[in-house]
């Protein structure tokens, strides 16, 4: 993370182009990830992280006083793809589409390729359908993209105490969930 953060302060204050595609590969992946998780479509979210960056670079040297470029570009992310949705879909419920949060368990089927990957993917998308969309993306943003909780704060627009219990909750009432069915 330390790269990212120079990089960032090479491309702020002197406008370094190298150091801008750094910042831009080691993000695009993630956000890609990100917002298809939030239920976006995929041609928006690649839409999403165009403009996202797009204003970053257009905007670099007002940009000083981001300290932490990495929860700033998740929370433009997120704001951008909630832009694009109101633009595109205007007649519907906003609310609706912008709490819905699906994590869907495919990391498994990259580690095992057998039956068994089928029957914990089902038994783990079971125990994440329990949980209320904002549980779903605090572990989403927690252990997918591996943020720390003051990021997560950050682009969930809550105290960063409120993070780490809405984590600390999430993960207890997994726990209940998991002993009280026969996995």
């Amino acid at each position: 993370m330390l790269s990212i953060d120079v990089s960032w302060r090479s491309f702020v204050e002197k406008g370094d182009e190298p150091s801008f595609a750094i910042i831009y590969n080691y993000h695009v992946d993630d956000l890609y990830s990100y917002g298809v998780s939030l239920g976006f479509q995929k041609e928006m979210c690649k839409d999403a992280i165009q403009d996202t960056f797009y204003k970053l670079y257009i905007s670099g040297n007002n940009l000083l006083h981001v300290k932490n470029i990495t929860a700033y570009i998740f929370k433009s992310f997120k704001h951008r793809l909630i832009d694009l949705y109101r633009k595109r879909i205007r007649e519907e419920n906003l609310e609706s589409a912008i709490d819905s949060f699906a994590v869907q368990v495919t990391v498994l089927d990259n580690i095992i390729d057998t039956e068994n990957a089928e029957i914990i993917k089902k038994q783990v998308a079971l125990l994440l359908n329990g949980l209320t969309d904002n549980q779903r993306e605090v572990v989403y943003l927690k252990y997918v993209i591996g943020l720390d909780y003051k990021n997560i704060a950050y682009i969930l627009d809550i105290q960063e105490d409120s993070a780490r219990k809405s984590l600390y909750r999430t993960v207890k009432k997994l726990r209940q969930q998991i002993s009280e069915e026969v996995f």
